[in-house]
């Protein structure tokens, strides 16, 4: 049954209900976060931008996701709205029409079809499937802009964590970690992936602002078209090595293979290794943030964005250690005073990010 609903400033005709067969059109009020970020990482970016751009909703369904950049995000020239599903299509035109919003294209066709039609042209390129982005990826590296900016989600977030290695390995060529930064790892590889896809095209991928949510992985970076950016997005691609035994871990260029416990190292990757944040990106997106679970994730991902170092499960070390982990706030301060980077990450509630040396953070328990 389709139904009126309302999200930000659009309203929308959508379907509720049991999806039984393939032409009916999807509308998933979980993922309204989701948009709701998207909606103020393009506003954070426009901050920047001297002219309106185009964007391109490119597996749009009922078309909340462009007609919200439509309606709420500064200085948009035009949104290309496409699917391949004919009855999306009409859903989409009336949902146009139901907001009043001009400048619109829409096309049904095939994602990588679609995008081909813009090669340099899209400023913003939003990649939203159901499952991997991967077969889309040199599309949108390829249509994206210069000094333009790529969204783009994974919701296969089983093979990007470990818990299916093989399907990691075929589909983004990387051995994945299924252990307490297993999310990190996650992320690291799929930033990989759409830095390798555009530095194909002499393009360098920078990413601003990288999260990780309940049943997906979002990644937003902008875009710089020189060879020597393209380069740098190679230097970034690396490993991290891991020891089960100590709980070392360590983002590295090189594969290590000996921990110093004496222990073999997993090496997983090839994965991103450079930030995966922007401190001062992030920061606009915690100021321009409006629900409370928008204020929540931003602000923990704003308060880990100043060190590119990894993640620690403190109650996966005090099993390690064989003694209580101490309370959160306590580590903190302690590694604080001892002039260490330290903050919570928005990964996992029990997890904190520092640059402290294993041996120093394992004193404290």
């Amino acid at each position: 049954m389709y139904k009126i609903v309302t999200e930000g400033a659009a309203k929308i005709k959508a379907f509720f209900g049991d999806i039984t067969k393939k032409d009916e059109v999807f509308y998933n009020p979980k993922m309204k976060m989701n948009r709701d970020i998207s909606v103020i990482a393009l506003n954070v970016f426009q901050e920047t931008r001297e002219r309106d751009i185009v964007v391109g909703d490119m597996l749009a369904a009922t078309g909340i996701r462009g007609i919200r950049y439509a309606l709420e995000c500064k200085n948009i020239k035009s949104v290309i709205f496409n699917d391949l599903n004919p009855n999306a299509i009409k859903v989409i035109e009336e949902n146009i029409a139901l907001n009043g919003i001009k400048n619109t294209t829409v096309l049904s066709l095939d994602v990588c079809e679609a995008l081909s039609k813009y090669k340099f042209l899209i400023d913003y390129v939003d990649i939203d499937p159901f499952g991997s982005p991967i077969q889309f990826l040199d599309s949108a590296a390829r249509a994206v802009s210069n000094k333009g900016l790529l969204g783009i989600t994974a919701t296969d977030t089983a093979p990007l964590s470990g818990t299916y290695p093989r399907a990691a390995l075929r589909k983004y060529g990387a051995v994945a970690l299924r252990e307490d930064i297993k999310h990190e790892v996650g992320i690291r590889i799929l930033i990989a992936n759409i830095a390798r896809e555009c530095a194909k095209y002499d393009k360098g991928y920078t990413p601003v602002l990288s999260y990780f949510h309940e049943h997906y992985f979002r990644v937003f970076g902008t875009i710089k078209k020189t060879r020597s950016a393209a380069e740098l997005n190679i230097k970034n691609i690396g490993y991290v090595a891991y020891c089960k035994k100590c709980g070392f871990r360590e983002l590295t260029k090189e594969k290590i293979t000996l921990c110093a416990c004496g222990s073999d190292l997993i090496n997983a990757g090839p994965l991103w290794i450079g930030p995966i944040f922007d401190a001062d990106f992030c920061k606009r997106a915690l100021d321009m943030a409006q629900s409370d679970e928008s204020k929540k994730l931003l602000s923990l991902v704003f308060s880990e964005s100043s060190s590119n170092c990894l993640f620690y499960d403190v109650h996966y070390l005090s099993k390690i250690k064989k003694k209580p982990a101490p309370k959160m706030d306590i580590l903190l301060e302690k590694l604080t005073k001892k002039g260490y980077f330290v903050s919570k990450t928005h990964f996992t509630p029990t997890g904190i990010r520092t640059n402290a040396p294993l041996d120093v953070l394992m004193g404290l328990f």
